[in-house]
């Protein structure tokens, strides 16, 4: 019981610490080096604080030793179990498919003709759990070769390897590309190859002729 009341009054000093060190340098201005240093320093300084009046009122230690060594065990007893709970609610989350996402960025290669169209694009990302309308830049890219990139991001939100981006734009038919990553990628510092349309809607698979004329390349953020 008295390590569950230290961790508690050492988790308020923190806060009060932290708070009386920013409330001390407010002066010194949000981006000063010294506002950005007192905050955890006050912190630490009211938690190591709070735990010593504890463990000395509370506890009945009085040698400097034990006080320290006891303070250092809740503050390794608070670091372990924060761990355990990011570690549990990052499980809980991937398992129910709302964990913190990695995300798909992406060009799309298109014909010049496409520019006109840029307002009226649509990306979707389609999956075998989900549909997720994606995030496109305002502005397309000129290629060297007179064409124009169409550049977005997306959420990938389930871990799945069935995977495709979808490509809508007004009267045509949608383009899909199929993401060749596994159901956890991994992060990538540069985008990959480009990679043709995999298939066009309301179109049998054989029909698909492939041309370069759309294309994809993607990396995970």
């Amino acid at each position: 019981m008295l390590y569950v009341i230290t961790i508690l009054t050492g988790a308020l000093g923190a806060v009060l610490g932290f708070a009386a060190a920013l409330a001390a340098t407010a002066g010194a201005g949000g981006a000063s080096p010294a506002m950005q240093l007192a905050g955890p320093a006050g912190a630490l300084i009211g938690f190591f604080a709070a735990t010593a009046i504890t463990l000395y009122t509370k506890g009945g230690f009085r040698s400097a030793r034990e006080i320290a060594i006891r303070s250092a065990a809740v503050a390794v007893m608070i670091g372990v179990a924060a761990a355990a709970g990011v570690n549990l609610r990052s499980a809980a989350f991937a398992h129910l498919g709302i964990a913190a996402a990695p995300a798909v960025e992406f060009e799309i290669r298109l014909p010049a003709t496409a520019s006109k169209l840029q307002r009226e694009a649509q990306v979707e990302l389609h999956t075998d759990r989900n549909q997720t309308l994606a995030s496109l830049d305002e502005q397309l890219s000129p290629t060297l070769d007179g064409r124009v990139v169409l550049k977005g991001k997306v959420a990938l939100k389930y871990q799945t390897a069935d995977r495709f981006v979808v490509l809508s734009l007004p009267g045509d038919a949608q383009r899909l590309f199929k993401l060749r990553l596994p159901a956890q990628p991994s992060k990538t510092a540069q985008f990959g190859p480009w990679h043709l349309v995999d298939k066009i809607a309301n179109t049998p698979d054989h029909a698909t002729q492939p041309n370069d004329i759309y294309a994809i390349r993607y990396r995970v953020l």
